[in-house]
């Protein structure tokens, strides 16, 4: 039996789907039954259980022989507890085999405010005595267009302390099909890493040609402070962001975003969408007003 976590958010929801669609046992895992992603058919069994509740989890991994262990979100301190309680409750179940989204941005200097969390839930898996494989993301598809380039498209202006950093930005649905296809064949993929990447570094204002032209709105990138990005991010943006965010953008800077590697195709049989066909299609999909 399968299990994935996160089946109410969009990478769960949608690996979760892929992997029905193979015929293979597998069940979702959410907080509540009230929530379920809209990918998912209504067939889809989903067993209840929270990140904080450690005895929830335990019981409903009970015969699970592999472990989609979606990467959890919000505040840093709870995020590291959510991954350690989840890991705790495998290793006590014995899950044969854990698949774990991570990040790219793993270095131990670097200064993303969530790096300390993924680097102890990796920690943890490879100290737990099962067998594991981890995929590291880089940076959304998604999050460049829905925090930033959408926020932009209204005053033309891109503005982001990233300087001359480049990113190679993966969308969330082309992780959760990476993640299906180890899932389905997880001993094959024993003790692995895979770092899953865009298929090309861009700078931010290639990203921001590509933003624009897609909706038809003049837009450009303009490198700001650090400080004066976080009096805007303070009065938008409650904690932990500001300071994630921040954070984010120095690692950018710092180049720890723009490596481009073919674990994607290697995963999945093709390669990963590119961010300008990315931004097209979420144009035609639902354009900005």
């Amino acid at each position: 039996m399968i299990v994935v976590t996160g089946a109410s958010g969009y990478v769960g929801g949608k690996a979760l789907a892929a992997l029905s669609r193979q015929g293979l046992p597998v069940v979702g895992m959410a907080r509540n039954a009230g929530k379920r992603a809209a990918s998912l058919p209504s067939e889809t069994p989903l067993r209840i259980a929270d990140y904080d509740d450690p005895e929830s989890l335990s019981r409903e991994f009970e015969g699970v022989s592999t472990l989609l262990l979606v990467s959890s979100d919000g505040d840093g301190r709870d995020v590291l507890r959510h991954h350690a309680n989840a890991i705790e409750a495998a290793v006590s179940r014995k899950i044969a085999s854990i698949v774990f989204t991570s990040i790219i941005d793993i270095d131990t200097d670097s200064p993303f405010y969530f790096t300390p969390v993924y680097r102890d839930a990796e920690r943890r898996l490879r100290e737990s005595g099962l067998t594991w494989t981890i995929l590291r993301c880089g940076l959304y598809s998604d999050l460049v267009l829905d925090s930033w380039i959408r926020p932009a498209l209204s005053s033309g202006v891109l503005s982001l302390p990233t300087g001359a950093g480049q990113v190679a930005p993966i969308s969330r649905n082309d992780v959760a099909l990476a993640a299906a296809a180890v899932v389905a064949s997880p001993m094959k993929h024993a003790g692995k890493t895979y770092e899953l990447t865009g298929p090309q570094p861009l700078s931010f204002h290639d990203l921001a040609e590509a933003g624009g032209s897609a909706f038809d709105r003049p837009l450009e990138f303009i490198a700001c402070s650090s400080a004066d990005y976080l009096q805007r991010a303070w009065a938008e943006m409650e904690d932990p962001w500001p300071h994630a965010f921040s954070t984010l953008c120095r690692s950018i800077e710092e180049g720890r975003y723009q490596r481009v590697t073919d674990a994607h195709r290697h995963l999945t049989g093709h390669p990963p969408t590119d961010f300008r066909r990315f931004v097209e299609d979420a144009a035609a999909f639902g354009p900005t007003g």
